[in-house]
């Protein structure tokens, strides 16, 4: 067996039997040293400060079971840290201490309290280089059992969401609720965190109204073309560009056949009046995330400038319309034979599309 090293609060610990609880003194003392050894990642006086809360078995008093489940948690955070090295520590801690221990073996791995790792794992998330803040975020806000008890990494995965959610413009209120969500999670004393949730829930539904009155009023407002031979139809938004050859866009049009099917199609245009670009594919990156566009043929024609073109119908249409709708940076790749040109979505083209979406929500609904 290794030698290793204990303070003499945690020796003290030793003191206690299993199933007997150590005083609050001493759950102070390994408390603090389990901290303190996550917080350096120092995995010989984790497994230490571990083998110590280990060796009590099992706790009469739930909130220090719950310490020892927090800390038993650190242990996947922590490189280099084991579990099992930690109960061997125990084991022996339970041999060589007082007799009333050493009777009665350390807790085995299943009589242990399941940890929740939870907290440790956010924590060790969020500070990782290159970490998906948004993601955890959500993960945070929707975990509707997660409610920590107060601690330094409480404190500090409170921090951590609150230096996240700082930059975020008011005008985002999806974003800021869910962080908020999240904040409240972590804290639920907190009123501040409750108060901004009712606010920002209240924007996003007074938001949402207007949305619905837009799209109720829009249907009458749409640019409609008429085909003279089969009575079919498109539909573009007011807003929309009226030409082809003004500019790059991306948009949503309002398709309806002769016998009156509905259907909405996502319309891709490149224009350039410096030359042909002979687009062959195309492909968005949505906040990071790049896929291409699931379009097939590429049409192009001219006169004094070009436009190169293409669409998709139906809900892969509707679908990538939602995602781009409610990006907050989306940029077009027009791949062409040779050179490739890039188009980042207005916020312009961004409403049209929010707004006919909500329009064929409502009409697609009845």
């Amino acid at each position: 067996m290794r030698k290793f090293m204990l303070s003499l609060p945690a020796m003290a610990l030793l003191a206690f039997p299993v199933s007997a609880d150590p005083s609050q003194e001493d759950v102070d003392a390994a408390r603090s040293e389990c901290r303190d050894a996550f917080l350096a990642r120092d995995a010989e006086a984790y497994m230490d400060a571990a083998a110590v809360m280990i060796a009590w078995g099992s706790l009469q008093n739930p909130e220090w079971t719950r310490e020892v489940e927090l800390c038993l948690a650190f242990a996947d955070a922590i490189e280099g840290a084991n579990l099992e090295t930690a109960r061997e520590r125990a084991a022996a801690l339970a041999r060589e201490g007082d007799p009333m221990v050493a009777t009665e073996a350390p807790a085995s791995p299943a009589e242990l309290p399941e940890a929740d790792t939870r907290l440790a794992d956010y924590l060790t998330r969020l500070q990782a280089d290159g970490a998906d803040i948004d993601a955890v975020v959500r993960e945070i806000a929707a975990d509707q059992t997660f409610a920590p008890s107060p601690s330094p990494e409480r404190d500090a995965l409170e921090a951590a969401v609150t230096a996240y959610v700082r930059p975020i413009p008011a005008a985002q209120a999806e974003r800021n609720l869910i962080a908020y969500q999240a904040l409240a999670r972590i804290d639920p004393e907190d009123q501040t965190y409750r108060d901004r949730v009712a606010r920002y829930e209240q924007a996003i539904e007074a938001e949402r109204e207007q949305l619905q009155r837009t799209a109720r009023a829009l249907e009458g407002r749409l640019v409609r073309t008429t085909a003279e031979f089969d009575g079919s139809s498109w539909a573009r938004h007011p807003s929309s560009p009226r030409y082809q050859d003004i500019r790059n866009y991306v948009t949503l049009y309002l398709i309806e056949s002769g016998t009156g099917q509905q259907t909405m199609e996502l319309f891709f245009n490149y224009t350039s009046r410096s030359g042909w670009l002979f687009v062959e594919s195309a492909s968005i990156n949505i906040d990071g995330e790049t896929t291409r566009v699931p379009v097939g043929q590429w049409f192009r024609d001219n006169d004094t400038e070009i436009w190169e073109f293409a669409s998709l119908r139906g809900d892969a249409a509707v679908s990538l319309a939602r995602r781009i709708a409610e990006a907050d940076r989306a940029v077009v790749r027009f791949n062409g034979q040779q050179f490739y040109d890039d188009y980042v979505v207005s916020d312009a083209d961004k409403r049209v599309m929010r707004e006919m979406l909500a329009m064929w929500d409502v009409i697609s609904s009845n």
